[in-house]
């Protein structure tokens, strides 16, 4: 992928023909393209000065302003006389410097200056017809570049140069993107596109080549989440929508017809790799790559700071290409310590990142195990050592259980499992560490170290350790580098070489943490250590709300404390946790986790309350995108919080869990009900009970409105598993509550979830007086949220019940009421109801009302949504169209349910895939998934047109197999769940 480094290695063969270089730190070659040192930092930064006004008189007050700055010599024309005269001994011969009057000029032809060629090259790419010459021009460009131009200057004169030069280059690597798509190389032009994004994830311009890009490559519906997560950073960062321009291509994509909804989740991309340079680990890349084409559990073990994750994103994607289901990354930086947790947490943080729907610990790693051992996956687990034992327990089960998946770990301490290979990651040698402190002081605005000793000395000091190196170069443009070296006598002298234990993280780098602490003066302190309450990158607004002062974020962001991601501020997490010491110890800890809650609430409220109107996507992805705290916040409900709020948050995690199939969300719910003493999915069938003989579990849990409706929502993410007994077990204990606090009302969302678990047992005349009662219900509440719901199954019983007339009255009344609250959510299942029920009566118009469905469903990321309206487009297409184009679109549409966990739709999925297969006279196979199906005790029945299209399938197949029927079923039953979905895959053309 063309990036930071692909243009650095352009320029070791570009640069050399230049005679003075500029963008980058200084460079000057002699005639032959050997490098002149230039071991003068006056010296350098005069030729720079006088290279940004190249051709053109300098006067000696502007040159003497640049070089010296405020330590002004006694005479500075004469010391101006004496570097230039320095300075022309160093210069080829083609190359002189004019004397004027009180003024220099540099004499330079423009081929022989970077940046002049940079601007010529773009001139002739601009003029160049054809995208070939146009690429020649632009990567002879790009190749010039080495970093930030006129490095050596640190001066406001410099600053519109650069900043013009900056915005040339970003245009360059956007025309280059151009280039690639117009010469028909459609992923190199993906490639670039979203590097670029990446870099500038704003530019608009930018995303409309990347979607361009995705299109053309075959992949519309990627293309259009580039454009949602535009909108959502515009929306964010600057309250903006896009352009006109950009609205128009995004409304010409979804033209492009069914297969931008159809296709489903993409395969998963490379990791990203962290942008700046990556310097001295070449060979321990190619030896990590090496080990995992030979082993299966990789771990990089090395001290705190030795740059253990970074090798691992860099392996990662250098051997993505390896995996066809990709690369999955789990970070586990954000799980607490290991005396605060159980082994289940590292499941629980696997989970989320497959976005499983699940149970208890130990369920919800079986879930793993049975998600990934379908696939063909590389997982990379980050930051291990404070929770091995965890670990330990999930690489076993899944190298045992998923053959297919191999895992890179990252850790202290190895993680001790058969099987393992433990790759020792080492400090930084001499020389690759001075070039990463170099660097680091650059991209801090600082001059890059001309004195190379006094460099080595400090790498030397700091033991090779990059985290260290970045930390002490933040600070060289403030203290000098001779400042710095005396800044680090005391405070680090106790960063041992290759430190490391399993005492708290990052122990080896405590000194250097403490030290940049200590730079600080009290507001900063306070706000430092307050900080630590967050969990991830937080807004300016929330620091003001919890910690009382957000003033100093700037300082402490320039102290290379605080890490600022775009409009949010966040903390590196050795930081966190020096804070968190020190918070712990604080007066007014318990008050400032209160707060913290009290503003994670906020935030669910706001979604809440956004979930019925037109700024729900907004309100949404500010609360998922703040995860990171809402567990926090609600860890800290569970144990020291008012039950109100806990249950209030809950609430909102029980919804959005289903909507977004999140696993994670849900679990959040349960663990409130548990907390709350009501735990509907005991083996104590007592344990909940309101008569129980305990008057304090009976209090808390019979009397508290809040319980009936959170038993009710998050009932129904148990039907979407295939769990349709434990959803009614919530319910019926929803009902009884409801009534004993003798508020109907409150039992509105329980007979929602009834009337589904009623429909997938067939039941439909119970499902439709169900709905019926939760539409009356939410009425008498004036909530409009399950009314929208109940109201959309209204529609899709009477439709399944043959009963169109009816189906349609309800569509009309559902879709009014959608279009009244204007969300996101509402009006994709009133559009998904009406695409479900034409599709039902074999209208053709269905295709457009799902596929609208997806799109809102997609702004919201309302993951469920969007699955069933894919299911039907692909099902009704598998029926009425082409079964062989279909059949490769079952694939990812198994992949989404059974990611999801949705094991009711995925078994559904897997009917209509045997019905395909019948149609194309694959009765062997059709009649194996038959067997798998009739087995399984997640499989609900078909009825109504299903019910007939199933006894087809079987009828075909017993006729056309004969004798082989019977124990191709007994092979289908013999496979178990797992079996089954993995021969599903294998027939739809997915990675085995």
């Amino acid at each position: 992928m063309p990036g930071p480094h692909h243009n650095r290695g352009m320029a070791a063969a570009s640069s050399t023909d230049v005679t003075v270089g500029v963008l980058g730190p200084l460079l000057l070659l002699a005639s032959d393209g050997v490098r002149i040192p230039v071991a003068s930092g006056r010296q350098r930064r005069l030729l720079a000065a006088l290279a940004l006004h190249a051709g053109a008189e300098v006067g000696c007050g502007t040159l003497a302003e640049i070089v010296w700055g405020d330590e002004q010599p006694a005479d500075p024309d004469a010391a101006l006389q004496t570097n230039v005269a320095r300075l022309r001994r160093l210069l080829p011969a083609h190359v002189t410097i004019e004397t004027g009057a009180r003024s220099y000029r540099l004499v330079v032809a423009s081929d022989d200056l970077d940046s002049s060629r940079f601007t010529a090259h773009l001139a002739r790419a601009a003029a160049a017809p054809e995208p070939g010459a146009r690429l020649t021009e632009l990567d002879a460009a790009l190749g010039l570049w080495r970093g930030r131009p006129f490095a050596d200057l640190d001066d406001p004169a410099a600053e519109p140069e650069v900043a013009r030069l900056s915005a040339l280059r970003a245009a360059a690597v956007e025309q280059r993107a151009e280039a690639l798509l117009a010469a028909g190389r459609a992923g190199a032009a993906v490639a670039a596109a979203e590097a670029l994004v990446a870099a500038d994830p704003i530019r608009e311009s930018g995303v409309a080549v990347l979607m361009r890009a995705l299109v053309a490559a075959g992949r519309p519906a990627d293309s259009l989440r580039a454009y949602t997560g535009l909108r959502r950073e515009l929306a964010e960062q600057l309250g903006l929508d896009p352009s006109p321009e950009l609205r128009a291509l995004h409304e010409e994509v979804l033209r492009r017809g069914p297969a931008a909804a159809v296709a489903g989740p993409p395969r998963p991309p490379p990791p990203a790799v962290p942008v700046s340079s990556f310097v001295g680990r070449d060979a321990d890349l190619a030896r990590a790559a090496g080990l995992l084409a030979e082993r299966r559990i990789v771990t990089l073990c090395g001290p705190g700071g030795v740059g253990k994750s970074r090798l691992a994103r860099h392996t990662a994607a250098a051997v993505a290409d390896r995996y066809p289901d990709g690369v999955l990354v789990v970070e586990l930086d954000a799980v607490r310590p290991r005396a605060v947790v159980g082994p289940g947490v590292v499941a629980v943080a696997v989970g989320a990142a497959l976005r499983l729907s699940g149970g208890g610990s130990g369920r919800l790693l079986d879930r793993i195990v049975e998600v990934l051992a379908v696939r063909r996956q590389l997982l990379v687990v980050d930051n291990c050592e404070h929770v091995l034992d965890g670990v330990a327990a999930l690489v076993d089960a899944v190298v045992v259980g998923a053959p297919g998946v191999d895992v890179l770990a990252t850790s202290r301490e190895a993680l001790r499992v058969d099987g393992e290979q433990v790759f020792q990651v080492e400090p930084l040698l001499p020389a690759p560490a001075a070039e990463l402190l170099a660097d680091r002081i650059s991209a801090a605005g600082g001059a890059a170290p001309t004195d190379a000793a006094l460099a080595e000395r400090i790498c030397a000091r700091l033991d090779g350790l990059p985290l260290a190196l970045e930390v002490a170069a933040a600070r060289v443009p403030a203290l000098g580098l001779a400042g710095l070296l005396d800044a680090l006598d005391a405070p680090l002298d106790s960063l041992g070489h290759g430190r490391r234990n399993a005492a708290p993280r990052h122990r080896s780098l405590r000194d250097v943490v403490a030290w940049s602490y200590g730079l600080l003066d009290d507001e900063q302190r306070v706000l430092f250590v307050r900080l630590g309450v967050f969990a991830g990158a937080v807004e300016p607004e929330a620091v003001a709300a919890v910690c009382g002062d957000a003033a100093a974020l700037p300082d402490l962001v320039e102290r290379s404390l605080v890490v600022r991601k775009g409009t949010r501020f966040g903390m590196l997490d050795t930081l966190r946790a020096f804070a968190r010491e020190r918070l712990a110890s604080e007066p007014a800890a318990a008050q400032l986790r209160a707060r913290h809650a009290a503003w994670a609430l906020g935030l669910a409220s706001d979604a809440a309350v956004a979930r019925s109107r037109p700024d729900e996507p907004a309100a949404v992805h500010r609360f998922t995108g703040h995860l990171a705290d809402v567990r926090r916040a609600h860890a800290w409900l569970c144990t020291d919080g008012p039950l109100e709020d806990l249950l209030r948050l809950g609430v909102v995690c029980a919804e959005l869990g289903f909507q977004q199939a999140r696993g994670d969300l849900v679990r959040m719910a349960d663990e409130a009900l548990r907390t709350a003493g009501c735990d509907p999915d005991s083996d104590d069938p007592d344990s909940d009970d309101p008569d129980s003989d305990d008057p304090a579990a009976d209090e808390r849990v019979a009397l508290h409105p809040l319980l009936p409706r959170l038993l009710g929502l998050s009932a129904a993410p148990r039907w979407q598993r295939g769990d349709v007994e434990g959803a009614e077990r919530r319910c019926r204990r929803a009902l009884e509550l409801a009534e004993r606090l003798g508020d109907p009302l409150l039992a509105r969302e329980a007979y929602e979830v009834l009337a589904n678990t009623a429909m997938f047992r067939g039941d439909l005349a119970p499902a439709a007086e169900h709905c019926r009662r939760a539409a009356e219900l939410s009425r008498a509440a004036g909530d409009e949220t399950t009314l929208v719901m109940a109201l959309t199954d209204m529609v899709l019983i009477a439709a399944y019940a043959s009963q169109d007339a009816s189906a349609a009255g309800y569509e009309a009344e559902t879709n009014s009421l959608a279009e009244r609250m204007g969300s996101p959510t509402a009006r994709g299942w009133a559009a998904y109801a009406a695409g479900e029920r034409r599709a039902e009566i074999g209208d053709p118009d269905a295709a457009r009302f799902l596929e609208r469905a997806v799109v809102l469903a997609e702004e919201v990321d309302a993951a469920f949504l969007a699955g069933v309206a894919r299911h039907t487009l692909l099902t009704t297409a598998a029926r009425v169209g082409d079964p062989v184009e279909a059949l490769a679109r079952f694939g990812p549409l198994l992949d989404t349910w059974l990611g999801l966990g949705s094991w009711t739709q995925l078994w559904i999925a897997v009917r209509a895939l045997a019905e395909a297969l019948s149609r194309l006279g694959h009765h062997r196979d059709a009649a194996v998934l038959l067997g798998a199906m009739r087995a399984s005790p997640r499989a609900t029945t078909a009825y109504g047109a299903d019910s007939a299209r199933v006894r087809a399938v079987v009828d075909a197949a017993a006729a056309a197999l004969g004798p082989e029927f019977e124990p191709l079923l007994a092979r289908g039953a013999a496979l178990g769940d797992t079996g089954a979905i993995a021969f599903a895959r294998s027939r739809a053309g997915a990675p085995a």
